[in-house]
Formats: C-alpha cells, sequence, structure tokens
C-alpha cells in the first residue's frame, strides 16, 4: 500500500523574471553560462571492465584545431568500422580543454575515474556501455562548445543521459564518449504562470519534492523512483494524472534545446513552433534539451493504496478491475493492475497488485469498493494511528522479504500510516540495497520493457495477460530469472480530448495506452532468451487484443517502452514525413544519428 502524489507543471524564461512574477529557484539555473551548477561526484568504486583501455589517449596534448571535412553521407547508418580512433583522440582533448577553462564547473571524466561510472550508469546493467570517456557540461555555454566539438568530429560516436531508466542498450548509452545531463538540475516555479521550469538533469523524485512546497503538482511519472524527467517527456509521459490532464507532452509550454549546430534556441508553441512540435515525442532527435517548462496543477489531499493479493484471488481481482473499468468515469480515479512473479532464492513468488490512485479525497461513492472488499487489508481510519502502525510495519517486513535480492521498478511500494494526506506527493518506496556492481551497471540484473498498445480492456484481454504472464513466470528459474511483471493500466476514451498536435500521435478520440511488460534477469548469456520470451508474449497478447477489438495497426507504438527494434514508422505513423522534414532542418548533417534511439530519417 501507499500514498503518493502523482504529476504536472509549466513555465519560465528566466529574463521575463520582473514581468511574471517571483521566481522560487530550488536549484542552480544552468542558463546563466556561467553559473557553477556542477554536483559533486564521488568515485563509484572498482569495476570488472579491464582497465587501461584507452592507454594510447595522451589526454593532456593541445587540441589540434584542423578543419574537419568528411565526404560522409549525411543519411547514411553508422557502423562501428567507421569510428575514428584519431578522431576521438582530437575531440577528448578539445572536451577537457572546454572543462578546464570552465574551472570544472563542467567536468571531463576519464574512464575509470572518479564520477565516471556514475555518468554512464543505467538503471539496469543491460542498459549501460563502457564510454571510452564522460562530460558533464555544467551550463549551456559549454554544451553548446561541446555540441560543436562533435559536429567537428563526424566519426565521433556518443549518446546522452538524464536519468538512464531506459533498458534498450545503446539509446542513452555509448561505446563512445558519455554526455551526462547531471548538471542541468535546475527547479524554477514561477507564481504568477505556475508554471515549473525543470532541468533536464533531474529525477521526478526532487521534482515532487520541491514542488509541493508550493501546494501544486504536475503531470509526472506514475513511479517517481529514478524515472528522469528527460526521457520521460522526450517520449510522451503517460501518468495517473493523463486522464485528466493528457500525457507529459500536452503539459510543455517551453523547452530549451542546444541545436547540433550550438546555437540555443527556446520553443514553444509561438517560436520554433516546429521543433517544438518534434520535441513533444520525438525523443533526441533534434539535439540536446536541457529544461522543460511544464504547467503545474493545485495539489491538495491525494488518495493511493497498493493492494496485494495471492494468485489463487486472481479470478475475483480480474472481476473487480473489469467492473472498476467499465463503471468508473471519473476522471480523478486511476487504477494500475499488475500480475508480478519473482524468483527469490530459487522460490516463486505469484501476487496479483493493484494500485489505486484518486486524485482528491475519496468521495461517499467509492470507486474502489470493489477491490477494498476482496483485500484482506481492510481500512485503516486515520485516528487509527496504533494500528496504522502496525500495519506499516508488517507490509515493510513483507516487502523486505520479497526485494532482498531483486529491484523491481514498477510501482511496488510500501504503505504509510495514513493513506491520504494534504501536500506530498512521494510514495515510501521499498528497495532492497542496491547490489554489488558488475561493470557499470547500478543493479545488477539485466531487464528489458516491452508494450502492446491498447485502446481498452476486456474480459478475454485479461484473461490472456494472465496466461502469459503465468507462462514467463514458469522459466523463472531455469533461466536466471528475477522478475516478470505485466500491468493492467486503464485510461478513459476521453484521455485525450484536450491534446494537442505533437511528434507522437495522440488525438482526440483515439485512446490509446501502453500494456506493459517487464522482465528483468540475471547472466548476459540469458538476454537471447528473455528477449525473446518477451517478443513471444507479447505477441500473444497482441493477436488477443486484435481479435478483442482492443488495438489495431492504426495505434502507434510508445517509444519509451517499446523493444529496440521496433520500427520507427509504427510510433510516428502519419507524422513521421512531417518529422523527417523537421530533423532535415535541424539535424542536415545527421549528428544525432551518431547517438542511440528511435532514429527518424532525413530522407523517405
Amino acid at each position: 500500500m501507499i500514498l503518493h502524489l502523482a504529476d504536472a507543471a509549466g513555465s519560465h524564461d528566466p529574463a521575463d523574471s520582473q514581468v511574471n512574477g517571483d521566481v522560487h529557484a530550488g536549484r542552480a539555473n544552468s542558463d546563466d553560462p556561467g553559473n557553477n551548477c556542477a554536483c559533486s561526484m564521488g568515485n563509484t568504486g572498482k569495476h570488472s571492465i579491464a582497465q587501461g583501455i584507452h592507454a594510447s589517449i595522451d589526454y593532456n596534448d593541445e587540441p589540434d584545431h584542423s578543419d574537419n571535412h568528411s565526404d560522409r553521407d549525411p543519411d547514411a547508418s553508422y557502423d562501428t568500422d567507421f569510428w575514428s580512433e584519431e578522431e576521438y583522440v582530437k575531440a577528448t582533448k578539445e572536451m577537457q580543454k572546454i572543462c578546464k577553462n570552465s574551472k570544472h564547473v563542467s567536468q571531463f571524466l576519464r574512464f575509470g575515474g572518479a564520477g565516471y561510472n556514475l555518468s554512464v550508469s543505467h538503471q539496469f546493467e543491460s542498459s549501460s556501455e563502457v564510454a571510452r570517456c564522460a562530460v558533464q557540461p555544467g551550463n549551456i555555454d559549454d554544451l553548446k562548445k561541446i555540441m560543436k566539438v562533435f559536429m567537428k568530429y563526424d566519426k565521433v560516436k556518443f549518446a546522452v543521459k538524464g536519468g538512464g531508466h531506459s533498458t534498450n542498450p545503446g539509446f542513452s548509452s555509448t561505446t563512445g564518449i558519455q554526455i551526462s545531463m547531471a548538471n542541468f538540475n535546475e527547479l524554477e516555479y514561477n507564481s504568477k504562470t505556475q508554471n515549473l521550469r525543470i532541468g533536464a538533469g533531474c529525477l521526478f523524485d526532487e521534482v515532487y519534492k520541491e514542488i509541493a512546497q508550493y501546494k501544486r503538482n504536475i503531470v509526472g511519472g506514475a513511479t517517481a523512483a529514478g524515472v528522469g524527467v528527460a526521457g520521460w517527456l522526450l517520449g510522451g509521459g503517460y501518468s495517473l494524472l493523463t486522464n485528466q490532464h493528457g500525457i507529459g507532452i500536452d503539459n510543455l509550454v517551453e523547452v530549451q534545446v542546444v541545436l547540433c549546430n550550438g546555437e540555443s534556441v527556446k520553443a514553444s508553441a509561438e517560436r520554433n513552433s516546429d521543433l517544438f512540435f518534434a520535441i513533444r515525442g520525438g525523443g533526441n532527435n533534434f539535439g540536446i534539451v536541457t529544461s522543460f517548462t511544464v504547467k503545474t496543477y493545485p495539489l491538495g489531499p491525494i488518495y493511493r493504496n497498493m493492494l496485494t493479493f495471492p494468485i489463487d484471488k486472481a479470478a475475483k481481482v480480474k472481476e473487480a478491475i473489469m467492473n472498476f473499468i467499465d463503471k468508473c468515469k471519473d476522471k480523478k480515479a486511476a487504477i494500475v493492475g499488475a500480475y508480478r512473479h519473482f524468483c527469490i532464492r530459487g522460490e516463486r513468488e505469484d501476487k496479483i497488485t493493484v494500485d489505486l490512485f484518486y486524485d482528491g479525497p475519496l468521495p461517499s461513492d467509492n470507486p474502489f469498493e470493489e477491490l477494498l472488499e476482496l483485500s484482506d487489508d481492510k481500512w485503516i481510519h486515520h485516528e487509527d494511528h496504533d494500528e496504522a502502525d502496525k500495519k506499516l510495519a508488517e507490509n515493510f517486513a513483507f516487502m523486505d522479504q520479497l526485494f532482498s535480492h531483486i529491484h523491481d521498478p514498477s510501482r511496488i511500494s510500501a504503505p504509510p500510516s495514513h493513506r491520504q494526506v494534504d501536500g506530498t506527493q512521494l510514495s515510501l518506496q521499498t528497495y532492497a540495497k542496491n547490489p554489488p556492481k558488475s561493470g557499470v551497471g547500478e543493479e545488477n540484473v539485466r531487464a528489458r520493457w516491452g508494450t502492446v498498445m491498447v485502446s481498452h480492456f476486456t474480459q478475454k484481454l485479461l484473461d490472456e495477460i494472465e496466461v502469459q504472464s503465468k507462462l514467463a513466470a514458469s522459466k523463472l528459474k531455469e533461466y536466471e530469472g528475477k522478475t516478470a511483471v505485466i500491468d493492467i493500466w486503464p485510461f478513459l476514451p476521453s484521455m485525450f480530448d484536450t491534446s494537442t498536435s505533437a511528434a507522437w500521435p495522440h488525438e482526440k478520440g483515439r485512446p490509446n495506452g501502453p500494456l506493459l511488460a517487464c522482465f528483468q534477469w540475471e547472466g548476459e548469456s540469458n538476454d537471447s532468451f528473455w528477449i525473446g520470451m518477451m517478443k513471444q508474449i507479447l505477441q500473444s497478447i497482441q493477436k488477443v487484443a486484435e481479435a478483442e477489438g482492443c488495438t489495431n495497426d492504426k495505434l502507434p507504438k510508445y517509444c519509451n517502452t517499446s523493444l529496440a527494434d521496433t520500427p520507427v514508422q509504427d510510433i510516428y505513423k502519419e507524422h513521421l514525413p512531417k518529422l523527417i522534414a523537421i530533423r532535415a532542418k535541424y539535424d542536415s548533417d545527421n549528428m544525432m544519428g551518431r547517438t542511440g534511439g528511435f532514429r527518424i530519417p532525413l530522407a523517405l
């Protein structure tokens, strides 16, 4: 069970602070080229990768400023045979000089040195790659210079990391030069516009905590723990407030972007509107976003509760979920169900959870009544603090057992002693201590997200989800699996009624939400099995969803949780030709083609 306040935010141009009202700065403003907003980076410890692989690079030589003229086709795909050792040496020397001249506001991080691991590591071991070096720009001015270095040396690949939550290797990781946006951590609330400006290096954990002091809320990640704002927003951003306010990109007011040519621009509905269209759901195709300005909404009491059921109650829980879907039209109410299978010390744990969320005090006509009646955990009244604290301790003990050897990123949280409070938006997360590092990954497990997009759920679709989750669970022991989770996250048909046109297609009258799977395992040797198993399971669910009229080939895939081999055409659909033209305008040399992610081509 849990108490959490999720979601929403707004815009502020620092130059307009005298016009728009007071600016409350919760973090340093990285728009100021001279502003030192660097984070101190500690040594994250030894890792297993062989040392000295870049011994041939002398980083102390003066940079070579000779012109770089490449005859490379700008729209050709990059391959590993193309990268130039000579250009890597020159590029790293120039970046080191940029950081030195900044008086270490920006940081150049050698392979294996202090701060390197934090800059390249991701949520899961399988997402991290061993970069030659890393750079943490401390302000926009230095990032502009760094981008010009990449433009100059077009045989150098790189990647841009925000929160590092992607499970697709190479999407925000690289074997080239890693850019970490950790220093862009400013948070500025404008009291007149009631918008929030968020640095691209921020995690939702800190954003929710900051905005709560102003009694405001944002449309943000459904789970706060470890999720970066940048990746979530650039892909679209589903939220527990989506039924009320759309997805994350519907709440964007303005972005600041450093383009591939080193120019820094702002984009909104009023200026650079084509870029603003493309950024909202277009991923990292158009440059590097340094800040997002988002709308905020009033924050009052909210209700949130996590119900956990034994697997033998599956039939009744599914029935209650379907009754909620069919009957509840309240936009403030949301549920996320999940089949969760774990392998702990070689033993299976099978559960069904239902996360209940209400944006406000629960009404007398409780939309969750049937689900609560099924739960062994009955109401704990606010006045009954002793009983509430006892229940809290029991649930912490259960979660400690469940997560003693694994870390599940998919919304299991422990209950606070009060399910409904005023002015807080952080869940009490019960994760075990991180296991030892392997390579440079933060978690010693491997993982993938995968998704089937659906407009709605039916009973037969819920039945198929159960069948397929049990199939995945049956393989956990044999293939060193840690978790197999498949979500049930229903939305109202009106979810996109207030949405505006953006790169990722989502329109009024076309509901479309992710039916999400997440598998975790140990051992690189098991990658092919689990990725293949995920594809097989998603295909089976897809077939039933099609037969039930819950999906069709017109629904766009969701890039934030799609497998890496998803065709870009399936994500952007009818918007792809427009996005190709915009990308050709802002990145004609295909510089961002040297990074990972779902790449929008420069031509059809």
